[in-house]
Order: structure tokens, then sequence, then C-alpha cells
């Protein structure tokens, strides 16, 4: 088995360990917990879990269709149906969003269990690519979404290939009129994007990850060069 047909697996792997994590802590939350602000912008940790189960349930369904032949939206009416749920959703009891949470993990990994190596190739509605791609947005989204709820989770328990793949995935954040170099100081790694004045910008790896999601960090990372600012981002890719 070749590693391009392994690494799948691998994730699915850390996947579901994620999962069995995110199923305790968000438990533990009561109502007026879940009702509280997170550091996203007019979202509360309802907000959140009601998220991710929706996006459980519309990769799940991604996969199905994908053994079927067929080609489906991620999401019947758009984005706008997708915001106009999450809105729906979030003031509903903790019961009821830790059931809608449960119903969307359940469906994601039974969807996705029965997917063989060379299934991930097919293509799915997901930004016209794979199901290898939504599997990696889910891998990003459920790990930083986790991170949001501010449960005890957070950048630090990131394993380094995910704070790898963050820092690659979202270097089209950094701007294209500046080179941006980021060194990640405990894994030796560096990347490079946009041309420019020149800019050195020094963390941990996923220090670096976190601060490029546009969350907060323990330690902010330092920037060296031309301007000892660090970066404006713009929107995620």
């Amino acid at each position: 088995m070749s590693q391009r047909d392994t690494e799948p697996r691998k994730r699915l792997e850390e996947i579901a360990e994620t999962h069995r994590w995110l199923r305790s802590d968000a438990s533990a939350l009561d109502d007026s917990r879940m009702r509280e602000a997170t550091g996203l912008p007019g979202w509360s940790r309802g907000h959140v879990l009601t998220h991710l189960g929706d996006l459980a349930r519309a990769f799940a369904r991604q996969a199905r269709s994908a053994l079927e032949g067929r080609i489906v939206a991620v999401y019947d009416d758009g984005r706008p149906g997708r915001d106009a749920s999450i809105e729906k959703g979030a003031g509903r009891s903790a019961g009821e969003l830790m059931a809608d949470l449960e119903d969307g993990l359940t469906r994601l990994e039974e969807a996705w269990a029965e997917l063989g190596p060379d299934d991930w190739s097919l293509p799915s509605a997901y930004r016209d690519s794979t199901l290898l791609a939504t599997q990696l947005c889910w891998w990003r989204e459920v790990h930083v979404h986790y991170a949001d709820l501010e449960v005890g989770y957070g950048a630090d328990d990131w394993s380094d290939a995910l704070g790898e793949h963050l820092v690659g995935y979202l270097l089209p954040r950094l701007p294209e009129n500046r080179t941006t170099v980021l060194l990640a100081g405990d894994t030796d790694r560096r990347w490079e994007y946009g041309t420019g004045t020149p800019t050195t910008v020094h963390g941990l790896q996923n220090t670096l990850a976190a601060w490029l999601t546009g969350r907060p960090v323990s330690r902010t990372p330092k920037a060296y060069g031309s301007t000892d600012s660090l970066p404006e981002l713009g929107p995620w890719p």
C-alpha cells in the first residue's frame, strides 16, 4: 500500500480520536455555557456545534453520493442555507445540540468507513474537488472549531501533521505584495509566500498555524525585517 493510500487512513484514526475527545468535552457543557460567546464574531458555542453537526452531515452525504456515482450540493441551499441553519440551531438546549452533533459525527464516521483507498479520489461538489478534499477540510474544521469552544483544547494539542498542513493551506492569507518567510523554531520547517519587501516571522509551528487561522495564540509570533509588524491576514482560502 502506497503512502498516498495510507495517509487518509491515518487521518481517519486521528479524526476518530478527536471525535471522542469532542464528544466528551462538549457533553459537559450546560445550557448557559452553550450560549456563551466564543472568539468568533457573533457565534456562541451553540453556533460552533451546530456548524460542526451540519458540516459532518454534508460531508457524509458527499461520500455516500459519490459511491453511488452522483454529485450533489454540499448544502441544498448553498451558503445562505448553511448560515440560516446555524442561526436557527444555535439556541437549542445543550441536550439537543449534543444529539445533533452526535448524529452528524456518527453519519460521517459510518459514511467514511465505507470508503476504500481508491474512493477518496471520487469527485465531490466541495470546491469541485474530490472526497479527499472533504476529509482534509473536516480535519481542519473539527480541530480549529474544537479549540473555538474553549473547553481546554487548543492549538498546542494539534498534531505535527495538522500544524504543518494548516500553515501550508493558509499561506494565501498572507499578502502577495510582501515576501513573508515563516520559520518554525520547533520543527525547522520554512515557508515562503509573496513577492516584495521581506519579513521573517518566527514562532512554534502550531503557534504559526493558530495565528494564520486568526485564533488567539499563547505566544505571539515575532516578525523581523524591514518592518517588525506582523503581516495583515486576508480571508481564508
